[in-house]
């Protein structure tokens, strides 16, 4: 049965007149459960129940969505919120701080927003003069206050604020259903229609003046959405702003690190095409301001000398402001009458440990239960970076089994932020400064990750009426077992409904082994049927100790995978028992990874470089530093980088031709530098390149091919309307001696180009008239530059480019979007003839490479997996290899068939050699001196099998 409702207190206040009142509602409409009412309000049942029981006014949108859920009458329920909150405004307490803390600025706190004056009004033109901007900046430079106590503050036109969270479906349309009044429920259907839609209903909905739909931390579109929900909102919100009559001004918040996200949508990037605007750090002026301003707002001074240190500590620092704003508040607790000083920011612990002290206080003040739930919401509210930082998430109050006040508590020290409906962190400056949260995340990571997905499993679960066919088994049942303590009561229930399942499963076979062996046990008796009956009886159990064993190996390599980063050598050591319990083909998968990892090979001399990058052929290499960008020239000899010179420029690496002779710089003014390396130890500037994209370079990087200019059509929705020079494709060319030359290929709209390594063909990808289509044509070079059409045009449907053969022979034309791989024999490139079609790759992140006899293609399609295809016969692509589990991003791929062995490196510069010969490598296994120096835990991984030697 379901709970009594708690009665209210009395009925003297207004609050609670008003929670009466709701109440009355929900018995006239027949007492539907908050679970029924949220389903029609599209609101949880949690923030329904919470608007009805007293303890503070729910917002108006929860109120209205209550009453239409009720069958009330909407204007009534608007006229009494509205008297209520106008009696429900606190006054101003004595002493309130007037600095906000790792809350960040409001658009109601835009009174007391200083330093950044410059840059909102930089950003205020811009979004005056383009319908779809930009902003981006670091975690903490300040993006979410200058969008809105800089940005929507100053709008005179109507504003929407949402961020994406999980489902932008759902956010948009509870935060534009109350423009109109309409039913959230409503409004999410239509939109969910067509993304057209959404310029549909906003030019409905404010047909005299424009909207500014302000979109925040646009980075979790990457982070919690799917792919199908991403790809709505990116489309939804480009064709809003660029389509005619378009009554809509977009802005998208996005982390700085997520930049190169964005450049994976082709709307996307054409949309924000000259409508960026960067929040770097603040200047010491600019610092000043925004320390000052709000105490003298408030009768306050700061002592100079706290100014002078706050700004010695922090400029600088673009993601340094949320510390700041927190360390203040902290000082200003600790104030001596009206005086914000210095001492009262050091016994804060000052920018560094302010927060950090702040949550240790809260954490500490805890009970062990107290500080367990803490330690479990906060690690809630965290997505796993996979490459990048991690961030902050928002989930539902549903996925937060813990009590009220912990989460009250943690809101007052400003750890996280609570909604009606939602819990997040305030600010993602808390996982960076708060050690004890990072050893929470180091030394849980694997589990976390675990049990993201057994959230995200539930979800499904529960949205599919509890289907059976959606609970966990097998080898994912049995590591989600390990998580029990930090579950929730739904995620339990989802975990002891798959435990049961499982149980019922085995119960099930159970139940036919024993009746099986019933019946041989009758059969005993007929002694003409005998033989053949204890014959059947051993080849079943004989089946179903395969099975088992089968299992259990899959299990065991699936185990070793995960031992890799910190055991490599007990990851090798379970490997191979797994594999002598059945040789499947998952252990053999993890003896060749756990093999490799034990052999990789790390440059022995090496700076800590953000990037190495070696050339095709040869051992000469070239790096870059995260923090000095500077450049430096190596020589890779036997496992050891050799320092050869340093480059006498900042810059990334861009790439490197084939035979190491030369190199591109590209650094943050939009210049490439090219870089001849005839002496290695003498690296020459041949000369610079500007606000090109720079994609291909010849064998011997004496020709470039790119992108020059980028202008994109001034309507997304009307390609005809582009500029005649959009996707302009380029080629440079030098001799060694002259100067660079620039000559301009007869081809528009071009997103991608690549050359071959003689220089003589090139092609080119573009975009077609809807921007969906891609156009592949190859083009004839003359020695002097001039380019002719060589072969036929061929149309493909999606993100595409293009990649020749070492040898030339072939072309690779990969595309992201249908996940497919063709390859086109091009010997003559005016008659381009297919020979094979690689389909069902996950092309998420692709490295295609050929191998070295142009007879077979490494990809890597995901994380971790690398496929080998020989492709020496026409039609016929065939699977050499498929590798999985690799517990790094390999950046660079060779393949040796002669020698059967593939060869990875990662950025780091760390070499991975991988043996496709499955007998040499046991072989090569068993020789290892230490592979019986430690027993495998059989008892543990291999129960009821007989303990095996590792090699015979």
């Amino acid at each position: 049965m379901p709970r009594r409702e708690t009665p209210l207190a009395s009925d003297e206040t207004a609050l609670l007149r008003f929670a009466a009142g709701l109440r009355r509602l929900r018995e006239k409409a027949g007492r539907p459960t908050y679970r029924e009412l949220g389903k029609r309000a599209n609101y949880s049942a949690a923030a329904l129940s919470a608007a009805t029981a007293g303890r503070k006014l729910p917002s108006l949108a929860v109120t209205l969505a209550f009453v239409r859920a009720c069958g009330g009458d909407v204007e009534e329920w608007r006229a009494r919120w509205s008297e209520i909150a106008v009696d429900d405004i606190p006054e101003p307490r004595p002493g309130e701080t007037p600095y906000v803390g790792l809350a960040g600025f409001r658009t109601e706190d835009a009174d007391r927003f200083f330093g950044r004056e410059e840059l909102t009004e930089t950003l205020v033109d811009l979004v005056r003069r383009r319908r779809f901007t930009g902003v981006f900046g670091a975690s903490g430079s300040g993006k979410s206050s200058l969008l809105r106590a800089g940005l929507a503050a100053r709008s005179e036109d109507p504003v929407v604020l949402i961020a994406p969270g999980r489902d932008p479906l759902e956010e948009c349309a509870v935060a534009l259903a109350g423009l109109t009044d309409e039913s959230p429920v409503a409004v999410r259907a239509e939109l969910a229609e067509s993304h057209r839609n959404l310029h549909l209903w906003i030019r409905r909905a404010v047909a005299e003046r424009d909207l500014l739909l302000v979109v925040d931390q646009f980075e979790e579109v990457f982070t919690q959405c799917s792919a199908t929900d991403r790809d709505w909102l990116v489309r939804a919100l480009v064709f809003a702003a660029n389509a005619d009559h378009s009554r809509v001004r977009v802005v998208i918040g996005v982390r700085a690190d997520f930049y190169g996200h964005c450049g994976r949508h082709p709307e996307l990037t054409a949309a924000l095409h000259g409508g960026q605007v960067l929040v770097g750090a603040m200047t010491a002026d600019e610092l000043r301001r925004a320390i000052t301003e709000p105490a003298a707002r408030a009768g306050a001074t700061v002592e100079t000398a706290l100014v002078v240190r706050l700004v010695a500590d922090v400029t600088g620092r673009a993601s340094a402001l949320p510390l700041v704003s927190h360390a203040l508040v902290e000082t200003w607790r600790r104030r001596r009458g009206m005086t914000l000083s210095l001492a009262g920011y050091e016994q804060a612990g000052g920018v560094e440990h302010a927060i950090a002290r702040t949550a240790e206080e809260v954490f500490g003040g805890l009970s062990p239960d107290g500080q367990r739930d803490a330690r479990s919401v906060l690690l809630r509210l965290i997505a796993l970076g996979e490459g990048i930082e991690d961030t902050r998430r928002r989930v539902r109050r549903h996925e937060l089994d813990v009590d009220q006040a912990l989460l009250d508590r943690l809101a007052r020290a400003r750890l996280i932020t609570l909604d009606d409906d939602a819990v997040e962190l305030t600010h993602e400056a808390v996982i960076q400064a708060w050690p004890r949260l990072r050893d929470w995340l180091a030394s849980d990571r694997e589990a976390l990750r675990r049990h993201r997905e057994l959230v995200d499993a539930t979800d499904t679960w529960e949205a599919h009426d509890r289907d059976p066919d959606a609970l966990y088994r097998g080898a994912r049942l049995e590591q989600a077992r390990s998580l029990e303590e930090r579950l929730t009561g739904r995620e339990r229930a989802f975990l002891d409904a798959s435990i049961a399942a499982e149980d019922s499963r085995r119960t099930a076979e159970r139940r036919r082994t024993r009746r099986l062996k019933q019946y041989v046990a009758l059969l005993v008796g007929l002694v003409v049927v005998l033989a053949g009956t204890a014959a059947y009886a051993g080849v079943a159990e004989n089946r179903a100790a395969v099975q088992r064993n089968g299992a259990l190996s899959m299990r065991a390599a699936d185990a070793a995978l995960r031992l890799l980063p910190d055991r490599p050598a007990d990851a090798l050591r379970l490997a191979l028992a797994a594999y002598r319990v059945s040789s499947t083909a998952e252990a053999l998968n993890a003896v060749r990874v756990a093999w490799a990892a034990s052999n990789a090979a790390p440059l022995a001399t090496r700076p800590l470089w953000d990037r190495l990058t070696p050339a095709p052929e040869g051992d000469i290499a070239v790096s870059t530093e995260a923090d000095a960008r500077s450049g430096t020239v190596w020589r890779i000899e036997g496992g050891k980088a050799r320092h050869l010179a340093d480059v006498p420029a900042s810059g990334r690496i861009g790439r490197i031709s084939r035979d190491g002779k030369a190199f591109l710089l590209e650094d943050d003014r939009g210049f490439t530098g090219l870089w001849h390396l005839a002496e290695p130890d003498e690296p020459r500037l041949i000369g610079e390149l500007r606000h090109v994209d720079v994609q291909t370079m010849s064998r011997t990087g004496t020709v470039l091919a790119g992108v020059g200019r980028h202008e994109m059509p001034r309507r997304f929705d009307d390609p005809g309307n582009a500029l005649p020079d959009t996707g302009a494709a380029t080629l440079w060319r030098w001799d060694g001696d002259g100067p660079i030359t620039e000559t301009p290929l007869p081809a528009k709209r071009v997103e991608s180009v690549e050359l071959r390594g003689d220089a003589r063909v090139v092609v080119t990808v573009g975009f077609g008239s809807d921007y969906v289509e891609r156009h592949v044509v190859l083009w004839h070079l003359d020695p002097d530059g001039r380019a002719t059409p060589a072969g036929p045009l061929l149309i493909v449907e999606g993100k595409a480019h293009a990649v020749f053969s070492p040898g030339g022979r072939f072309l690779a034309l990969v595309n992201e979007t249908t996940e497919e791989v063709e390859v086109f024999d091009v010997t003559d490139p005016s008659a381009p003839r297919h020979w094979a079609l690689l389909t069902d790759l996950a092309l998420s992140t692709p490295v295609v490479e050929f191998a070295a006899d142009d007879r077979a293609l490494v990809i890597g399609g995901r994380p971790g997996v690398v496929q080998v295809w020989d492709i020496g016969t026409p039609g016929e692509a065939r699977p050499v290899a498929s590798v999985e589990g690799l517990p790094v991003a390999a950046d660079h791929a060779r393949y040796r068939p002669d020698a059967r062995e593939l060869a990875l490196s990662d950025p780091a510069g760390s070499q991975w050699r991988l043996d496709l010969d499955d007998e040499r490598l046991l072989r090569d296994v068993c020789a290892w001196p230490w592979v019986n120096d430690d027993p495998v835990a059989w008892a543990r991984y291999f129960p009821g099998v007989v303990e095996q030697r590792l090699c015979p």
